[in-house]
């Protein structure tokens, strides 16, 4: 009798269709769908194409846009990037994307396409975003698109080049985690609250290795917004990915969408769909279940996202804390926040509210903000003092909210009404605090300087911010519902509800055929020991940098207005920038790295855990290398930081605690460290044993030898095109429109001389 298959999870079953390749060790090469590309995170990737002569392979599964850096107000007078964007880095970033799209032959949504918004609004909104596929892009918040039963995942600068020039990545498996929230929700309490609750339970790091599965009664009963707010900020629970099982709440957001299937193809790509969903006895490594009753209105007090507190409660006291590092980073945090312990939330007041960002940003979030401002009273104004703005996730949104009369909602009751973008969610565009204000935002990170350096933000949810808005202080959202409240709305002019496909009216075209092709991708690749991007490493001996920090963030790592450059290099001075000057004076600090003779340092040594959260940008570990650090050691990374580092030649080592700890001591004594990645162990001048660790075999092998991935996964060339036919037969649905094949196919390496690259 044939052996019956064992329970898959969601994201088993979606990895198991992906994979083009695997080795013994479990090192999968996977299958791309769909790779989204902004201007922050590929000008790099394209450079690494144009230098190397390799096309984009698959110019139909790719989809580009400006958002990160484009201003936000009124485009009236727009002519063209050059001249509409005032600051040079973020006028040079769109515009080199504007350049890199036609030279390469990609679909782009330009400021003057109405379709043009954040990556993570306008996949969905177009359809490009489909149940069972793989997603990426160079952000962190892909994991968005997991609302949809996709594996949806951010990457680094390395992986976009790596994904433009194979349509693949190498990846190895992660572990499956499943939360489940069952019950009914408090009123009041939304997506962005259950969320933040979450996090709140099981830390920024608690999904740290895993993808996690949204699971229970009040997942299913969520819209498909409220969906992909929960999935997006999955990254700040540490995990590489968000899911929900797509259902006909799915389905029927999807149908009719410009880029979902049609006709005989919808059914196909729905018979698939529906077999999308965890096998019953499936097991899952690590799960959590919350009720829901648990959950209110939350906000965030510190800055990290799993600072939460009920919006009921207090700011905490640090003197509870019993761990060393975890109590500094509290006492950091309400230092920079300017807050005191003990302080009842709702006594903080606020100086802007932003509505806005690939998390809250959309129809139904904008409907959510309004229905508090018209429960505020028939002419509520904007508290004085505070300054209030409202962000469309995308120009359609934008299209639909006017047509529904929010805009002129919102600015009756004194909100500024905006164009689509990322605003003021990172501040690299002109939407910015200024040091010292406080912002109740919408947005997914409360990291230091994430809003504006000195800026001190909330995070909530839209029903929360427009209360916060109307109030000027943080304020429980319940105050605006009861019998008031909804004498209030039922007194005021209703609001019409128009359809998002009203809007979705474009046509679907084709990927345009680039301006030029680069020399054609070469039939012999290079041998082992030929010249590579990637820096060797085999033994690494110098001064170490102590810091006892938890949590270290990509933000603080490098600010976000460091990240506005086109090339790889000359990030030495942004690395920690925020500690390492005064924000008064901009003189040096006392920090550890300005100090002698770590400002000398080739090791950074740090004692707390969850070191690179936060983004997939890899500006991160080109800040650290440029300054000369080439290993960090830590008790845990970030998963995203982890590979980032790798990428680069860089060695991240994981230790427990204590070793950390012990190895700090010996640098703090100003003793030199030896890190031997080909023995696998850090050895300590002062007579103590050696410290050994471990690292992925093929990751030290490429590390050792100095190895580019691009060129090691094209010796998989065959396997790569035989499973794009088998893709084109089983689900035709994902090949884009006027799709003829990969512009020029990946071809097996035959090596002139040397060893073949291991793979």
């Amino acid at each position: 009798m044939p052996v019956a298959a064992s329970p898959r999870t969601l994201y088993d079953k979606i990895w198991d269709d992906h994979v083009v390749d695997i080795q013994d060790d479990g090192l999968a090469l996977i299958y791309i769908d769909r790779h989204l590309v902004h201007e922050v995170t590929s000008p790099q990737a394209f450079e690494g194409l144009r230098n190397a002569g390799r096309p984009v392979r698959r110019p139909d599964c790719t989809l580009a846009t400006v958002d990160h850096n484009i201003p936000t107000v009124d485009r009236k007078s727009f002519k063209d990037v050059k001249s509409f964007i005032d600051e040079p880095e973020s006028r040079a970033q769109c515009a080199a994307l504007e350049d890199n799209v036609k030279e390469f032959g990609l679909t782009y949504f330009g400021m003057t396409d109405k379709r043009q918004g954040i990556v993570h609004v306008i996949g969905p909104e177009q359809g490009f975003t489909l149940p069972g596929i793989t997603c990426v892009c160079g952000d962190s918040h892909t994991s968005t698109h997991g609302a949809f039963g996709s594996l949806a995942f951010g990457i680094g600068t390395s992986e976009v080049e790596h994904v433009l020039a194979t349509q693949t990545l190498l990846q190895k498996k992660a572990k499956n985690m499943r939360i489940t929230v069952d019950g009914d929700l408090l009123e009041g309490v939304t997506s962005k609250d259950v969320i933040l609750h979450i996090i709140g339970v099981i830390g920024t790091a608690g999904g740290t290795g895993c993808v996690i599965e949204y699971a229970g009664s009040v997942f299913r009963g969520f819209s498909m917004e409220a969906r992909m707010s929960v999935c997006n900020m999955s990254i700040e629970a540490g995990a590489r990915a968000g899911m929900v099982a797509p259902d006909e709440i799915t389905f029927d957001y999807l149908r009719s969408r410009p880029l979902a299937p049609k006709g005989e193809a919808w059914d196909h790509a729905e018979t698939y769909w529906r077999s999308l969903k965890t096998d019953d006895g499936a097991k899952f490594d690590i799960e959590v279940n919350i009720p829901a009753s648990d959950i209110i209105p939350t906000v965030t007090w510190g800055t990290s996202p799993q600072d939460t507190v009920p919006i009921t409660g207090s700011v905490p006291d640090p003197a509870t804390i019993a761990d060393s590092v975890k109590r500094a980073s509290a006492e950091r945090s309400l230092t920079y926040m300017g807050l005191t312990p003990n302080t009842r939330m709702e006594d903080i007041k606020v100086d802007k509210v932003f509505i806005g960002s690939c998390t809250n940003s959309r129809i139904e979030d904008l409907r959510s903000a309004a229905k508090i401002v018209l429960a505020a009273g028939p002419n509520a104004q904007v508290a004085s003092g505070v300054d209030a703005m409202v962000v469309p996730g995308s120009g359609l949104i934008k299209k639909q909210a006017e047509a529904e009369g929010l805009d002129s909602l919102f600015k009756r009751a004194g909100f500024d009404w905006r164009e689509a973008g990322c605003s003021m969610c990172l501040g690299m565009n002109p939407d910015q605090l200024l040091p010292g204000q406080r912002c109740a935002s919408t947005s997914n990170r409360n990291f230091e300087g994430r809003q504006g350096s000195g800026g001190r933000t909330h995070l909530l949810s839209p029903a929360m911010a427009a209360a916060a808005a109307m109030t000027g202080k943080l304020t429980d959202v319940r105050k605006f519902m009861g019998a008031v409240a909804e004498a209030n709305i039922a007194a005021a002019p209703k609001l019409k509800v128009a359809s998002a496909f009203d809007f979705l009216d474009d046509p679907v075209l084709p990927a345009p055929e680039p301006l030029a092709i680069s020399p054609a991708v070469p039939t012999t690749l290079p041998s082992s020991d030929a010249p590579s991007t990637v820096q060797k490493f085999t033994v690494l001996k110098g001064i170490t940098a102590p810091l006892h920090i938890e949590n270290v963030d990509t933000d603080m790592i490098i600010p976000k207005q460091f990240l506005k450059t086109l090339k790889r290099t000359g990030l030495a001075d942004a690395l920690f920038f925020t500690l390492r000057k005064d924000p008064h004076t901009g003189k040096d600090t006392d920090f550890v790295l300005n100090r002698e003779p770590y400002n000398r340092a080739k090791i950074l040594l740090c004692t707390g855990k969850n070191f690179g959260c936060g983004s997939s940008r890899e500006h991160a570990p080109w800040s650290l290398n440029d300054f000369g650090i080439r290993c960090i050691i830590a008790p845990s990374f970030a998963d995203i930081f982890k590979n980032n580092s790798m990428q680069n030649g860089m060695l991240p080592v994981a230790l427990s605690v204590e070793e950390c700890r012990s190895l700090a001591a010996d640098a703090e004594a100003g003793l030199e460290l030896e890190v031997d990645l080909e023995a696998q162990e850090i050895r300590r001048p002062n007579g103590q044993p050696s410290i050994p660790f471990t690292v992925d075999p093929f990751r030290r092998h490429c590390l050792i030898n100095g190895l580019d991935d691009i060129a090691l996964t094209m010796q998989r060339g065959e396997a790569i095109s035989a499973f794009e036919k088998r893709r084109s037969e089983t689900w035709s649905w994902l090949d884009g429109f006027g799709f003829k094949g990969a512009r020029i196919p990946v071809s097996p390496a035959k090596v002139k001389s040397g060893k073949k690259m291991e793979w």
